[in-house]
């Protein structure tokens, strides 16, 4: 979702509501690539190398469509207010097309962009260059579902190079890593800029060892944190804990908490979160990141009171996306009291203020629908077979707490990677 137009740039890169101009994730900042300012999160900043030369590559396909689009105008409309450049006469003129087709990309004006090329693409749908950068448009607004039709499109183009790129990001950003890795693989395996893409792929399908000779650069969260998490679950805890040692506690809170939930302390979890928002700025993106924590945490141990606490700090906030995660939260909070009527609404909730596009919270926003009565238990299952078990293990938990069904609970425990979570909610269901 895009940061609310009355709040400064200011507050909403503090408040981690601006999207990447890369991945369309929130929580980008303003950081140099090359000798440019662009709008990205630490993942695509540390990973600037590999995207800068598809940025210009998908600046040369904006050029094309433009001029494109302004071909096929009929001659008797007049369009006095057009936002570029006019169409350039000789090679000399095209450099200003460039450059404002490099200030959308860097404006995070997908919107007006996919208005544009929806234009054409009525009229050429299988054009690749047209279907490439409708991909790039729906990855930055955050719609990877809906981007991945178009890909497949491009994918058979001559820009088969950057739509195997964007395919396999948008593959992985929905949990499917087994579709992503070959194309990514291909990208990114000689690459330095992109091990931190593979690392993440190599964790997510279980190959822990090849994760951990790539994850080398651990001076920003996201490299700590994959090396963290494959450490953990290749069964070197100690090895864990002693990485996460003087490091900035902002970093490494979290990670240390959820360390110790999977092994069953929840009281030492909540203490080091509790410690740690004390001196955080409230709605800070370090304190959202710290009650999400605490949200797996109040699952996990099955305190409900907590649960709703933290579901209320979702709501208070501005974003709608954010007062999503919290309706959300009510919804599990219910379910887990056994209370299904109120799950449904809260269910309703969620899908009214979490777009429907977009794949931030896609198994959420499919436990939600699956509640509400939108979609089927088999369309769970089915999704489930297609997802990494970091992934599919929500859903099928989801399932047995909504059904009660030991059987879904034995299933999903089995697809359970270590303690990942919800490992303890699900052992206190097989309990009962």
């Amino acid at each position: 979702m895009d940061a609310p137009e009355n709040i400064p740039l200011k507050e909403a890169v503090d408040r981690g509501l601006i999207p990447c101009a890369s991945c369309g994730a929130r929580g980008a900042g303003v950081r140099k690539v090359g000798d440019k300012d662009y709008l990205l999160c630490e993942k695509c900043a540390r990973g600037g190398g590999a995207w800068i030369w598809v940025l210009a590559g998908l600046t040369f396909a904006v050029v094309a469509l433009v001029v494109l689009l302004l071909r096929m105008r009929s001659p008797d409309v007049h369009t006095p207010d057009e936002a570029l450049p006019p169409p350039p006469s000789r090679a000399t003129e095209v450099e200003p097309w460039v450059k404002e087709s490099d200030k959308l990309l860097k404006q995070g004006r997908f919107r007006e962009l996919r208005e544009r090329t929806q234009e054409l693409l009525d009229k050429m749908p299988e054009q690749g260059f047209l279907n490439m950068t409708m991909g790039r448009c729906l990855m930055n607004l955050g719609a990877n579902d809906e981007a991945i039709p178009y890909l497949l499109v491009a994918l058979k183009s001559e820009h088969k190079a950057n739509a195997s790129l964007f395919l396999g990001m948008a593959y992985k950003k929905i949990g499917h890593a087994v579709q992503a890795l070959p194309l990514l693989e291909k990208q990114f395996g000689a690459d330095p800029a992109g091990h931190g893409e593979l690392a993440e792929l190599y964790i997510d399908l279980e190959r822990y060892d090849d994760a951990l000779r790539l994850l080398t650069d651990l001076s920003d969260r996201a490299g700590l944190w994959a090396r963290h998490r494959a450490l953990v679950y290749s069964g070197k805890a100690d090895e864990a804990a002693k990485l996460l040692e003087g490091r900035d506690p902002d970093e490494v809170a979290s990670l240390r908490a959820g360390q110790l939930r999977e092994e069953g302390d929840f009281a030492g979890a909540q203490k080091i979160i509790d410690a740690q928002t004390a001196k955080v700025p409230a709605g800070s993106p370090v304190w959202f990141q710290l009650r999400r924590s605490e949200r797996q945490l109040a699952i996990e141990a099955g305190d409900l009171p907590r649960l709703d606490a933290v579901a209320a700090s979702f709501d208070a906030d501005k974003d709608r996306q954010t007062q999503a995660e919290g309706a959300c939260a009510r919804a599990i909070g219910h379910l887990l009291a056994g209370r299904l009527e109120p799950a449904k609404a809260a269910g309703w909730e969620f899908l009214a203020k979490y777009g429907k596009e977009a794949s931030t919270l896609r198994n959420e926003r499919m436990m939600m629908r699956h509640l509400v009565g939108e979609l089927k238990a088999a369309d769970l299952e089915a999704e489930a077979k297609l997802l990494s078990r970091f992934h599919a293990n929500d859903l099928l938990w989801y399932l047995a707490l909504v059904t009660g069904d030991r059987p879904r609970a034995e299933q999903a425990l089995a697809a359970t990677p270590g303690h990942n979570f919800p490992y303890h909610a699900i052992q206190r269901l097989l309990k009962k």
